[in-house]
């Protein structure tokens, strides 16, 4: 009773591991992919359903069908619950959050069968670091919360390599050849005569081969790479089939077995692919557009590595990527593995499993590092099989006394003494980890190499986290319904901005007309300035407001410079800047000269500086003077402000051309602020750090 409870407590933390980083604050932000492919497809793809037009679900090169498939059921439950009466106003974070609802339960979903598997397969404590370590794995967790390919192709290939393995590793005989029964029929008969007797424990053999195949077609129809489970299965067959014959030639039998194996996954893609029944070609034509034609060209928007731009990275692009991308007892668990593989047997010798994940890891790799596109999210497919690779290394650490005879060969009787205290350790900062990374998990780089800073520095970041946050600074604007907003990634921003407000992706380079806020993203300026006119704003004057996530910069906001008739940069200090002016009216004795003076905050300034305004005359003499106060410790850096100032002319002002000097000072002390980039007027006229900032022609 008390094992049974213990047991079951398991399988809810396991759950609850998987369940809680991934449901949280699911409509929080919008990738790209989501926004410009997946959200579509989905509907396209339920659209095709519903008409009966199967040719029509051939849409992906990826061929990402999981993907659709879940984001369609997640569309069929939104209206459902809308027809209900049960939704009320639906947001777009809402609506968001129903179409990864379901990729979302299908890890966790996941996550559990795969527990139950290792259980089989693995001592206890081990069997729940393992299941711990890939739920709790933020790269994994990231891309697991999506509406993407990469993340179910990891899940259903590891499901498919755990059930490969409980296939051909659980029919190890317990009898002789000599005590072998006689075989039975139908497929367990055949089961039986090549593996061994069959006893009650070891009877669901056949069953795990089938699911095996199931699994590894669903990853198939999630992304096309997961064909690398095929070898990784081929390896598990081999060497069980090995162990048992003490040869390395593969009995017939064994290759019947992997062409069930085969046909099993065969068969889930058809089945499970509509496209395939109604017209193949066109499918297949989706496929290898994918292969032999976006993935052997440098992605369309460029890529960076190494601190540097680079198109097509080179061979050592996923040897940095996977360390960066681990978490540090991750990486530590690797590195451990050769202990692991040394103390396995006296454990139930779980060695065949260990090099099913490594294979398929390494596999997983080679496969796609000759290809010129390439991002460090491509290795998602093989963190939960990494993960659970450092679940054995750490649990080979602490020392642990020899088992006795009778308890060898069995990995659920082999659970170490010392196990539990380093899962509770593990498993704790794990959680903590997973805590601190949410919901930013895509960020997540391994600390002890740099963390989220060292990715940044090495790899192209940035999938639109962040502009969520960028929306909900700009919403608080209260021009914000009355200008434009300039930025690359508007698909992805413009769905957080409140009604009435719109981003706009630049034409040939320019701002577009009553434009007021631009947005340059992180992704932009790797490697260099971004292109025009993101150029002008970045690096060349101060953000509004700057997005940063875990230690990076992510996004940063800038005001659009309102139009002036006239440009006069100057700067003042080091705090402000001139732009330059309008001028309402021609200038006539005894009337005002309305100027509009367009500054800048460089920084926020100290105290609340005073503009002086002489006009100084032909003879040098001073015929008027304004002295306005401007309240610029209010100023906000980034901001521009519009600053009016109407000058009196005398009434018995003579004709002529006078020049009008301008400068600022603090009241306190009566000292004028520097001036800087444009150069002074005669000191003899008004003083120092004067600006000749225009000449009135009176007639």
């Amino acid at each position: 009773m008390v094992m049974a409870i213990k047991t079951l407590l398991s399988y809810l933390f396991v759950g609850l591991a998987a369940l809680l980083p991934r449901a949280f604050a699911l409509g929080r932000y919008l990738t790209d992919d989501e926004a410009n492919f997946w959200m579509r497809r989905s509907h396209a793809w339920l659209e095709a359903i519903a008409a009966g037009d199967w040719a029509a679900t051939a849409i992906s090169t990826h061929p990402g069908v999981t993907t659709m498939w879940l984001g369609a059921a997640g569309l069929v439950l939104r209206e459902t619950l809308l027809g209900w009466g049960l939704l009320g106003g639906l947001d777009f974070p809402t609506a968001l959050a129903f179409f990864r609802l379901p990729p979302v339960l299908a890890h966790v979903g996941g996550v559990l069968l795969g527990y139950w598997m290792l259980r089989r397969l693995l001592p206890g404590p081990l069997a729940l670091l393992a299941a711990a370590l890939w739920a709790l794995d933020p790269f994994f967790i990231g891309y697991s919360r999506l509406l993407h390919v990469d993340a179910l192709a990891g899940t259903f290939a590891t499901l498919s390599l755990l059930a490969a393995c409980c296939a051909f590793q659980m029919a190890v005989p317990s009898l002789t050849k000599d005590q072998r029964p006689k075989t039975r029929p139908g497929v367990v008969g055949l089961w039986s005569l090549v593996f061994g007797p069959t006893p009650r424990s070891q009877a669901l053999g056949p069953a795990w081969l089938v699911a095996s195949g199931l699994f590894a077609g669903l990853a198939m129809l999630s992304k096309s790479p997961a064909v690398a489970l095929a070898p990784a299965v081929a390896l598990v067959a081999w060497l069980a089939a090995w162990g048992r014959n003490g040869t390395p030639w593969p009995r017939p039998a064994t290759i019947g077995a992997l062409a069930v194996w085969g046909l099993v996954a065969a068969a889930t893609v058809f089945a499970l692919w509509p496209a395939l029944w109604a017209s193949p070609l066109r499918a297949y034509a989706e496929l290898r557009t994918g292969v032999a034609v976006e993935g052997a060209q440098p992605h369309m928007t460029g890529n960076f590595f190494l601190g540097r731009r680079d198109e097509a990275p080179g061979p050592l692009y996923y040897a940095a990527a996977l360390p960066l991308r681990l978490t540090p007892w991750g990486l530590a668990g690797l590195l451990l593995l050769p202990l692991a593989w040394r103390r396995a047997p006296a454990r139930g010798d779980y060695r065949p499993l260990l090099a099913a994940l490594a294979a398929f890891a390494l596999i997983f790799v080679v496969a796609l590092t000759p290809f010129p596109k390439k991002f460090d999210r491509y290795l998602v497919p093989i963190a939960p099989a990494l993960a659970i690779l450092s679940a054995a290394g750490l649990y080979a650490l602490p020392p642990r006394p020899p088992l006795p005879e009778r308890e060898r060969g069995s990995p659920r009787q082999a659970a170490p003494r010392h196990g539990a205290a380093l899962v509770a350790v593990v498993c704790a900062a794990a959680i903590a980890n997973a805590a601190w990374w949410h919901p930013y998990a895509l960020l997540a780089y391994n600390q002890l190499l740099g963390g989220a800073p060292a990715g940044a520095a090495t790899f192209r970041v940035g999938w639109s986290e962040g502009l969520e946050q960028v929306a909900a600074w700009l919403n608080a604007q209260p021009d914000i319904t009355g200008v434009a907003v300039t930025a690359e990634r508007t698909t992805s921003l413009n769905p957080y901005l409140r009604r009435g407000a719109q981003a706009d992706f630049p034409v040939g380079g320019r701002l577009h007309r009553e434009n007021g806020y631009v947005v340059v993203y992180v992704a932009q300026v790797q490697g260099g300035p971004p292109p025009p006119p993101f150029d002008r704003f970045y690096g060349e004057t101060v953000p509004l407001h700057t997005v940063r996530l875990h230690g990076v910069d992510y996004a940063w906001i800038y005001q659009v410079p309102p139009p002036v008739a006239h440009t006069r940069p100057a700067g003042f200090g080091a705090e402000l800047e001139l732009l330059g002016y309008d001028q309402a009216a021609e200038a006539r004795p005894g009337q005002p000269v309305n100027l509009r003076l367009l500054w800048e905050a460089r920084t926020r300034p100290a105290a609340d500086y005073w503009l002086f305004a002489h006009l100084v005359g032909p003879d040098g003499r001073r015929y008027a003077q304004v002295d306005q106060p401007y309240p610029t410790s209010q100023w906000a850096p980034g901001r521009f402000v519009a600053a009016e100032l109407p000058f009196p002319l005398p009434a018995d002002l003579p004709a002529g051309t006078y020049r009008l000097l301008v400068g600022l000072y603090d009241p306190a002390t009566g000292e004028r602020l520097a001036l800087g980039g444009a150069p002074p007027a005669d000191p003899t006229l008004s003083g120092p750090d004067a600006l000749k900032l225009l000449e009135l022609t009176v007639r």
